[in-house]
């Protein structure tokens, strides 16, 4: 072996020292934050408890007063009574009023359910337009408002007829008008606004669909009806039939898709169904479909992610006095609450790791669990970011998830796996966050984790690097 061999030799094993010494100076560690669930009720887009205030449009006051800057819940239904123009175009005076409700609206963090109706007395029939062409109109006149502050309205109940608005009692249920509203609505209203009606039976018969489709297409916001087609139901727990939402045709013997289903059956349907569209409404009646731990279990079947705060107060004082018993971060606490924590989506981080990979081009490799404990889950898109912030400068460095976190069904676990460059970073000491974000407000999405969201996010550890 000559001289110059010799030499090569020594820069190759130097260069392999200087790489290995490098790698060895670079070492990471990360300290994780011990996970945990609370019992805190968090205020996140979407879901809740909500309040129904009401508005008549009319021609003799100057304004409405909206009561939007007084209210503070993170959803609202707002009820707008149209019977003052039974047979006639609502007047500019009118839609100026309406202008002015959503403008109100707007300028809050509050999300608006809206239903139009005609009656508010349960006698549709005598206080509805005379034609079904008048309602079109209506229809035209108000979408116009209506998709100016798409923004805030997360879905419409409703086709305007009925009485309270909730599909029965009308000369115009049958199934010529119901489709041309419902498709007239679904070209109108602005295609990020869900829809909804009131019962399976209502959905199939305009779907002509007897089952949900396996192939679902979810989340599509480019005006397909079956996509943007839930459910709201005002006789929720009130008997075996939800008051007469469900009916006593079992699936097999089905012989038009606008059946009404057994209990058994129709909750089934939601439990798919509902996967993918909202689900909510009213719980009335005492008895024991509403009992604390029926009623949980149909909550959770049924994907409900939104429930009146008012009515019917004799249920909801039922699960204020009774207390949730099994052996969960809500154990000890009272039903409502424990309901309230539960509609709609609930993301809990139940572990993080951290590993390193490669040798010349290594990785930073994160692993995060992530449990939805809701009734539902998201249907608007979420942003999931991994935030790495330097401890000394304040620097922060931000890598997105990719991982769609409407996917993620109620009960589910899912392991959030995110590698970078170990390059990208420069060596310090970091502190290590989730965040997730509403796309649509950029809110941040607080999670239920005992230790709480901060500015970045959810922290989930500490790294040397």
């Amino acid at each position: 072996m000559n001289l110059i061999q010799r030499f090569l030799i020594f820069l190759f094993g130097l260069l392999i020292l200087v790489l290995i010494l490098r790698c060895m100076r670079q070492s990471v560690t990360f300290t994780a934050e011990k996970f945990s669930e609370s019992n805190e009720v968090l205020e996140n887009p979407y879901q809740g408890y909500y309040h129904i205030i009401g508005y008549t449009l009319n021609d003799t006051d100057e304004a409405i007063a909206s009561h939007a800057d007084t209210y503070s819940d993170s959803l609202v239904l707002l009820e707008i009574n149209l019977k003052n123009y039974k047979n006639t175009d609502i007047s500019e005076h009118a839609l100026s009023q309406l202008e002015q409700i959503f403008k109100d609206w707007s300028n809050t963090d509050t999300q608006i359910l809206l239903r139009f109706l005609y009656d508010l007395d349960g006698i549709a029939k005598a206080t509805e337009p005379d034609s079904l062409s008048t309602i079109l109109t209506h229809i035209d006149q108000v979408s116009e408002i209506v998709n100016r502050y798409s923004d805030s309205v997360y879905l419409m109940q409703g086709i305007f007829i009925g009485n309270w608005g909730e599909m029965h009692g009308s000369e115009f249920m049958n199934d010529t008008s119901v489709h041309t509203l419902i498709n007239h609505l679904n070209e109108s209203i602005d295609s990020s606004i869900y829809l909804s009606v009131r019962t399976p039976a209502h959905w199939r018969m305009i779907t002509n669909l007897y089952d949900v489709p396996k192939k679902f297409p979810a989340f599509q916001a480019n005006g397909n009806l079956i996509a943007r087609l839930g459910l709201y139901n005002d006789g929720m727990l009130g008997s075996v039939s939800d008051l007469g939402t469900y009916g006593d045709t079992k699936r097999k013997d089905a012989t038009s898709p606008s059946y009404k289903g057994t209990r058994e059956d129709e909750l089934k349907f939601q439990n798919t169904l509902c996967q993918y569209v909202p689900n909510g409404g009213e719980v009335v009646s005492d008895n024991s479909y509403n009992d604390l731990p029926s009623a949980v279990e149909s909550l959770t079947t049924m994907h409900v992610s939104y429930l009146n705060a008012d009515y019917d107060n004799t249920v909801l004082d039922k699960w204020k006095n009774t207390t949730w018993n099994q052996n969960d971060a809500f154990y000890g606490c009272d039903g409502y609450t424990y309901i309230q924590a539960h509609l709609g989506y609930r993301y809990l981080v139940t572990k993080c790791t951290m590993k390193s990979s490669g040798f010349l081009n290594s990785q930073l490799n994160l692993s995060i669990g992530l449990q939805n404990t809701g009734f539902g889950n998201a249907l608007k898109e979420f942003h999931a970011t991994l935030k790495f912030k330097n401890t000394e400068t304040g620097e922060i460095s931000s890598v997105p998830i990719d991982y769609d976190l409407r996917k993620l069904k109620s009960t589910q676990k899912k392991t959030l796996s995110v590698s970078l460059p170990r390059k990208s970073l420069k060596s310090g000491s970091y502190q290590v966050f989730l965040s997730i974000t509403d796309a649509q407000s950029e809110k941040q999405i607080s999670l239920a984790n005992t230790q709480g969201i901060q500015e970045e996010g959810l922290l989930l550890g500490r790294m040397e690097y």
